[in-house]
């Protein structure tokens, strides 16, 4: 009897099909249980003559497997159960390969992980020329490596620099450029996929061999050659590999990729079952790391935010146009993600230079795709064609959403809103790009208040993937659950937040970058406290942040939430506003902290530490200044969680990272606390609200959680 998820049938022709079909769910999974039933088919396919060739396929349009059940990784903590689990799915697929049968897989979507190491195990592979297809390995991603024969089969059929790409990295290339580098043998429109690996299995059968996708391939170049066979040359090409990550990543927070290189170097140097030996106990030493379980965890948890199921108790309107106010930068970000996924937009501003800029800004977005092989030439006109730019007020009757992506002024915001509302359909949610300005603030005065939402996007808009969704003191459940909904159809990660000033992340973020201007102000050079936080694993140092962000948006962030929460947040305002009188903005007028030279960084600017009355150098270990950024973060969040602001402690951590830049390897702010312990991070607030004053006061759900041996997350 068949296990959910996998069917099998066989044809005339003798071609047993394999068809994936995970119940109840939009993507397709391995487990355990349809890796054995696979094993089971496979030996009782090498014992009959009746079948005689091998067809992998899904059931789901657009769709073949998005790799194995995470949940599944997750649950495993012993590195040798682990390496066993890797070693069973080997022996599945190796039976595929060694059955000395010819096989193929019609790959019409998403094949990425084990999916992928399936593919790689079967003759010759068929995918489809749609958007949907994607393939990989992005295993690294969540801190492991290739397990199922992925670090072995992917360099012996692509070569060494492709490999290595693909691997080291953990992105997904599309069908196309899968072609190109040797990954998929042909590549066909979606309804002939299936079709066409037909053919080429029956094409095997007639030539007597299961090898014929090897006739299709491009031979390799004979540099490449060299390199993979050449010990001096395989060695340089795997340590350039190996400092290229390092500069990426930190091999201690971030072991995965390391290792997989020593995987790589084990399918140039070995047999194959000796590769795969090396492969399945390098994976299952991984596994069970604490940066593989933070990966792990927050994938499940990007997944669940992301689950068009989770909008509440209402249903989301269906929206097929938007419009967006306001053609800034952000504006021509915002209009570009709605066209790539097939949304009409209306992009409205009152200069036809600004249009221009936001047009631009798309098109750049999708000159890149075009360059990495994502998308044709076609297709990206068909995208441009999605946006209508317009000077005038025509055509917003017709549209579903509109987001004003305006200045951040009060004013402005609230005269806009006043009059769309006489032009806008009469259930057409109103959605605000604001970064801090309250949504019952902006929405004082509306006729329907109730349509009035947050949908705060970070900058740029193609890259960061979180957008805050703000559910102001009157906004309807359906109005948040449609500005949710459309987050998730845009590619994003939405978490939903209650109103309030500076919201959830900026709130947070503020309090760690006025602690940086605290520091700065006692004498600690600016340079001291950015290599303290990247060491602790952040993206950049607050003060690089600021000069990212504009010091005359940080000063406007600031006033907001000076004005709720005083002196707290008063160190950003005394040390910013001296700069911006200096007409410093940051990277964009090419001085903030630092230097910049065609947007990019050159040096500290010492001139600031006389606009500042800097008082001179004072030294502070690192971890003096990570725990004064790190804690002044989590007592905010605290208080975060005790206002209401957020419904929960893995939607604060997701936000963080995803939106702040927090170390993913960390798991988050709150998973880092548990971690530490939460009676050590109150100890340690109690001693700096003492020495420091009483911004360092512990938040009273921590104190609580200590009282009651409480921590934010139950223990695995």
């Amino acid at each position: 009897m068949a296990v959910p998820g996998l069917s099998h049938v066989l044809d005339d022709d003798g071609i047993l099909s394999f068809i994936f079909d995970t119940p109840d769910s939009r993507v397709n999974l391995l487990d355990g249980r349809i890796l054995q039933e696979m094993g089971q088919l496979l030996d009782r396919a090498r014992s009959t003559d009746e079948v005689r060739a091998l067809l992998f396929k899904s059931a789901k349009p657009k769709m073949f497997i998005a790799g194995m059940d995470v949940e599944q990784i997750a649950g495993v903590n012993d590195a040798y159960q682990a390496a066993e689990g890797a070693r069973f799915g080997q022996a599945v697929f190796q039976r595929i390969h060694e059955l000395g049968k010819p096989s193929a897989c019609a790959i019409g979507g998403p094949c990425m992980g084990g999916g992928t190491e399936l593919a790689l195990a079967c003759s010759f592979r068929v995918a489809s020329d749609d958007s949907a297809v994607r393939i990989g390995l992005p295993e690294v991603q969540i801190g492991i490596i290739p397990g199922f024969g992925g670090t072995q089969r992917l360099p012996r059929l692509v070569g060494l620099p492709a490999a290595l790409d693909l691997i080291l990295t953990g992105r997904a290339i599309a069908g196309r450029r899968a072609r190109r580098v040797g990954l998929v043998d042909r590549v066909a429109p979606a309804a002939y996929v299936e079709r066409e690996a037909r053919a080429l299995l029956l094409r095997a059968l007639a030539d007597g061999t299961a090898s014929v996708g090897a006739s299709l391939r491009r031979k390799r170049a004979l540099w490449i050659r060299a390199v993979e066979s050449v010990p001096f040359l395989r060695r340089q090409a795997l340590e350039r590999a190996r400092k290229a990550t390092a500069r990426k990543v930190d091999p201690a927070s971030y072991p995965a990729p390391f290792r997989a290189l020593e995987a790589i170097e084990a399918a140039l140097t070995e047999s194959l079952p000796q590769g795969l030996d090396v492969e399945a106990r390098i994976a299952g030493e991984l596994i069970p790391t604490p940066t593989s379980k933070n990966l792990i965890w927050l994938f499940k948890s990007r997944t669940a935010l992301t689950a068009r199921d989770g909008a509440g108790r209402a249903l989301p309107r269906k929206v097929g146009r938007v419009a967006v106010l306001g053609a800034g930068i952000m504006g021509g970000g915002i209009a570009q993600l709605a066209a790539d996924r097939g949304i009409s937009v209306r992009l409205k501003d009152i200069r036809y230079e600004a249009l221009l800029q936001a047009l631009r800004t798309a098109r750049t977005v999708w000159d890149y795709k075009l360059r990495r092989g994502r998308i044709t030439p076609g297709e990206l006109m068909q995208k441009m064609a999605y946006i209508s730019p317009t000077l005038d007020e025509s055509g917003l009757a017709h549209v579903d959403v509109a987001i004003e992506a305006v200045v951040e002024d009060l004013d402005v915001k609230r005269r806009l809103l006043a009059r769309l509302e006489q032009r806008l359909d009469e259930r057409a949610v109103f959605a605000s790009n604001t970064s801090s300005l309250p949504i019952h603030d902006i929405a004082a005065g509306s006729r329907h208040p109730e349509r009035v939402v947050g949908m705060h996007f970070f900058n740029p808009v193609h890259r960061m993937p979180l957008v805050e969704v703000i559910a102001g003191r009157d906004s309807s459940p359906e109005s948040v659950a449609t500005v949710r909904a459309l987050a998730i159809r845009l590619g994003k990660v939405p978490v939903v937040v209650r109103d309030g000033p500076g919201f959830l992340v900026n709130r947070i973020l503020s309090f760690y970058l006025n602690e940086a201007m605290q520091l700065l102000s006692e004498g600690v050079r600016i340079e001291a406290v950015d290599h303290a936080m990247t060491a602790f694993g952040m993206p950049m140092g607050p003060f690089e942040l600021l000069d990212q962000i504009g010091l005359d948006t940080a000063r406007h962030v600031a006033d907001v939430l000076r004005q709720a929460f005083g002196e707290r947040v008063g160190a950003t305002d005394a040390v910013v506003g001296r700069l911006v009188s200096d007409e410093r903005l940051g990277s964009k007028s090419g001085r903030g902290f630092y230097r910049y030279r065609g947007g990019k960084k050159t040096t500290t600017d010492a001139e600031v530490y006389r606009l500042i009355d800097h008082p001179g150098p004072r030294r502070l270990p690192p971890e003096v200044i990570q725990e004064r950024l790190v804690y002044s973060m989590v007592n905010e969040a605290a208080l975060c969680l005790e206002d209401g602001v957020v419904g929960e402690p893995r939607d604060l951590d997701v936000a963080m990272v995803m939106g702040t830049g927090f170390p993913p390897f960390r798991g988050g702010l709150l998973r880092h606390t548990d971690a530490v312990g939460v009676p050590v991070v109150v100890d340690r607030l109690s001693r700096l609200s003492e020495s420091q004053g009483g911004r360092f006061r512990p938040a009273e759900l921590l104190q609580q959680m200590v009282r009651e041996q409480r921590r934010f997350y139950p223990l695995p």
